[in-house]
Formats: structure tokens, sequence, C-alpha cells
């Protein structure tokens, strides 16, 4: 299993206030689209309550303190990142669903995860916000840039992806 997380963050480390994006940037949506597209996604339930409703052609895996059945086929509840993983693993082996499983939000979700990361999707939005989730710009050392571009259509943004680097454990 490969475990990518994919953030937008500001320069003061924000990515959302009241569970919602403070900024609309429709490229980097479409990025975010691109990357998960097909793939299992764990997020917090906060962060799939800000969706409206499940995303296509992708499997959610929310974490939540509650125990909640859901109606949709694409959508499991667990109640711990522990969980989260053992089940994405199990599909990604058994089914039709990739190796990449991307972590999309929140803050807590993030930061429980990134010890665990082989990449990170980040994409840098300009400007400061006043915001209530954050998402730390500092990258673990063991992290290297892996690509970095700035976008042709929004002067200021960047798209980062971050990747751990290989270790030798002798």
């Amino acid at each position: 299993m490969i475990l990518s997380h994919i953030v937008a963050v500001s320069e003061n480390e924000v990515i959302g206030k009241d569970n919602s994006l403070l900024w609309k940037f429709p490229e980097d949506m479409q990025y975010f689209k691109k990357r998960t597209m097909g793939k299992i996604m764990i997020m917090g339930r906060k962060t799939f309550d800000s969706f409206g409703k499940p995303l296509p052609k992708r499997f959610h895996i929310v974490i939540s303190r509650s125990a909640i059945d859901s109606q949709n086929e694409m959508v499991k509840y667990v109640g711990s990142v522990k969980e989260a993983y053992a089940l994405a693993e199990k599909m990604s082996l058994n089914g039709p669903w990739p190796e990449e499983i991307m972590v999309v939000g929140g803050a807590q979700i993030y930061k429980e995860t990134l010890p665990d990361v082989d990449f990170i999707y980040l994409t840098r939005i300009p400007g400061r916000y006043e915001g209530d989730s954050f998402y730390s710009l500092q990258i673990p050392k063991e992290f290297g840039l892996a690509f970095s571009q700035f976008s042709e259509e929004n002067p200021g943004l960047r798209y980062e992806i971050w990747s751990k680097t290989q270790t030798n454990s002798d």
C-alpha cells in the first residue's frame, strides 16, 4: 500500500475554516480530482460532510468516533486510522482499487497519518488566510522534493510532490 497526502495550504499553513475551503481555484480542484479519481480516499467525518455527497468514482473511508452505517456502497465508516489502513489495504489487494491510497483531510487525520505517508501532493496557495484548520509546511526531513511547478493560470499557485526518500536501515 502506498499512502499519500493531498492538501492545499496557504502561506500561513491554513487549510480551512468552519469545515470549508477559503479559496476558489478551479484548477486546483481539477488537480485534486485528477489525483484522487479511481482511488480509495481516507478522511475524517467533517471532511466527508464538507463534500456534501460522495465524490464520483472514488471510495470513501471515513474515520468517525460515532458508529455509522452508510447506505452508499462507496462509503465505509471506521473508528480509527488503523482500521482505515486495514480496510484500504484489503480493498487494494483484493479489488479493482489501485495501491495508492489518498488521505484528503482534515487536519487531525493528516497529523495522525503523516508518519506513514510515502508522498505528499502539496498545493501552495498564495496569501494568508484566517482559519481554524492547519497543515504544517515543515515537510519531514525524510522527504525530498520530487516535483515543483508554478501554475500558468494562477500566479503564485504552486504544485509540489514530496517523496519519502529511501533510507538504509543497516
